[in-house]
């Protein structure tokens, strides 16, 4: 039977090897110390086995570098600091191969494997990866002017920055290793133990967290969904399964929204599986499975999952409404997203947590379209549902019901508009850009006619940002801004719009060069709220030009926000899309009320 001796010497004769492996992989320094020595944790953990393979290596190293994978998803690809040049383009070469090609190439010029044995650990038949080795040594003698028997030193070259890398002394990988061993007996205990581990009983030794057990034990690809089981968002259309993963490969970015590859970069595991129709209008579905170490860090991942959508700043893109899911996992919401264009996209993505799993199902429809909400409820509750025969699921299902909620938070600037909520303008296909919030000492959202004056009238260090669309080349006066401030009280508050709506039912006659067209004001709003917006057009000289605004106002409780928009000639919205606009600058309040 392997003993504690033969790990240690595996260990200490493998690692160096591992490391550069995986860095070469990656070009991630960072990621490949946690990955690589989260590995062997887990080789000790199952040394009983893992010794008596001719090769634990090859039990060792696919673990290895799909961890670091997973960790490695902040930027498509990172840049250490302190390499030389010549690493610096080694890893630039490599990182323009596909991820199969960059894998073959390790693992023939890194690793004394055969050709049949690569290619098991490639997952392909040898002939495939043989192909994959010879365009990788084609693009690399390409990027780096060198001849083909070159291509082991131009890899070795990276042995110095790898060898940066410290591992923790064999005994704690071995204490480690046992420690996990004991935990894997209990999931539910290791689930919750696992972020205390993290956060002190390692500290001391100056070694991490004990890894938890492998994903595909924890999720399994039968526990996905099945082609019937989405057949409901478009019934009258045939629908296939394209694709299971576990989304390693590629840049990992499944939708236009996705900033990262996994919303849980410590995470355990990810499955994504891939459905389309086979005939228009075309609906694809992308339902992806996060695996997390505990609930909590699942919970982390909730939200980040909901800030790609309600955060996301996709040119033209509008986020629509949200709405909340009962009776489906622990939580659960829905987000409805439209791209006008000529060929319109429509996006409805849920989202729901179930103990230390994340489940999305986003679908994407051609044309102007919107499901309701309730269709991808029954779609994510079907998700759970059959995710809860996961030992780390959580909540199962109940009755579902969606309700009409808030937008959730942006991940922009708190209580004040997002890129996400903003209107597409005519044709324009750039994106918007906002600045960071200042200190609104003057009111930039002000006109001639209202004159409102934040600061003035008592509020707390009101701000003010501004949008843009800087890749559009339109008048510098066009754009939109939005100024908020928390007044003493709520009578306040109230005050200070009223004085906002005298003021515009006013401007007529005391600035005669300003007209008022449109105007609607709704003094008691949704929750005893206000909002009013005006169409105000003003002449600026004597050739009678004129600059025409939008301008809205917007109370929650004690707070006010109020909306500047200047269009250009055709560059323009409709008093519908201002009042939407308007209208979520109130829901944004109540994040900050």
């Amino acid at each position: 039977m392997p003993s504690a001796e033969d790990f240690d010497e595996f260990y200490v004769g493998t690692r160096r090897g591992i490391v550069l492996q995986t860095f070469a992989l990656t070009g991630d320094l960072v990621a490949s110390r946690s990955a690589v020595r989260d590995a062997y944790v887990a080789a000790r953990h199952h040394w009983a086995k893992v010794g008596l393979r001719a090769d634990p290596e090859s039990w060792l190293r696919p673990r290895a570098w799909a961890a670091a994978q997973r960790r490695h998803t902040a930027r498509p690809w990172h840049r250490e600091r302190d390499i030389t040049p010549e690493q610096e383009a080694v890893l630039e070469a490599l990182h323009e191969l596909t991820d199969v090609q960059r894998r073959s190439l390790v693992l023939a010029h890194l690793t004394t494997l055969p050709d049949d044995e690569l290619a098991r650990e490639i997952g392909q038949p040898q002939e495939r990866v043989q192909q994959h080795l010879a365009d990788a040594t084609a693009a690399i003698v390409t990027a780096l002017d060198c001849d083909p028997d070159e291509i082991d030193e131009k890899l070795q070259s990276l042995g110095p920055a790898a060898d940066t890398v410290k591992l923790p002394r064999p005994p704690i990988i071995r204490r480690n290793g046992l420690r996990r061993r004991r935990q894997h007996a209990f999931i539910g205990s290791v689930l919750i133990a696992g972020t205390t581990v993290a956060a002190g009983a390692f500290v001391a030794v100056g070694a991490p967290a004990a890894a938890v057990p492998d994903a595909a034990k924890l999720v399994s690809k039968h526990l996905l969904l099945s082609v019937p089981q989405v057949t409901n968002l478009a019934p009258k259309q045939v629908w296939q399964a394209t694709g299971t993963s576990d989304n390693t490969e590629g840049t990992g970015l499944n939708n236009p929204c996705q900033t990262a590859r996994f919303a849980d970069t410590n995470g355990l595991g990810t499955l994504v599986r891939r459905f389309s129709t086979t005939a228009g209008p075309m609906h694809s579905l992308v339902q992806t499975v996060e695996i997390s170490n505990s609930p909590g860090a699942a919970r982390t991942a909730y939200r980040t999952t909901l800030g790609w959508y309600a955060g996301c700043t996709v040119a033209r893109l509008h986020l629509v409404d949200a709405y909340t899911v009962t009776g489906v996992g622990d939580e659960a919401q829905i987000l409805r997203l439209r791209i006008p264009d000529q060929t319109d996209s429509t996006y409805v993505v849920g989202i729901a947590r179930t103990g230390a799993l994340t489940a999305s199902t986003v679908l994407e429809t051609h044309g102007n379209t919107l499901i309701p909400a309730q269709q991808i409820a029954s779609t994510l509750a079907s998700s759970v549902h059959d995710l809860c025969a996961s030992k780390v699921a959580g909540t199962c299902t109940g009755t579902v019901a969606t309700t009409g909620s808030l937008p959730p938070r942006s991940g922009e600037a708190p209580g004040m508009l997002a890129v996400a909520d903003l209107p597409a303008i005519a044709r324009i296909a750039k994106p918007w850009a906002g600045t960071n919030p200042t200190d609104a000492t003057t009111n930039v959202a002000a006109t001639t006619c209202d004159h409102a004056d934040f600061a003035g009238a008592g509020a707390t260090k009101p701000v003010t940002r501004t949008f843009l669309i800087p890749q559009a080349n339109l008048p510098q006066r066009f754009g939109l801004t939005e100024t908020i401030g928390r007044f003493g009280s709520t009578s306040a508050a109230v005050a200070f719009v009223d004085t906002i709506i005298a003021r515009m039912k006013a401007c007529p006659h005391k600035e005669l060069g300003s007209t008022v067209t449109e105007q609607i004001v709704r003094r008691s709003g949704a929750k005893g709220t206000t909002y009013a917006l005006w169409r105000i057009e003003s002449q600026v000289n004597k050739n009678r030009d004129e600059i025409k605004f939008w301008m809205g106002i917007s109370r929650v409780g004690s707070y006010v926000a109020q909306v500047n928009l200047t269009p250009v000639q055709q560059d323009d919205v409709n008093q519908a899309t201002f009042l939407a606009l308007v209208q979520r600058a109130r829901d944004r309040l109540f994040e900050v009320s």
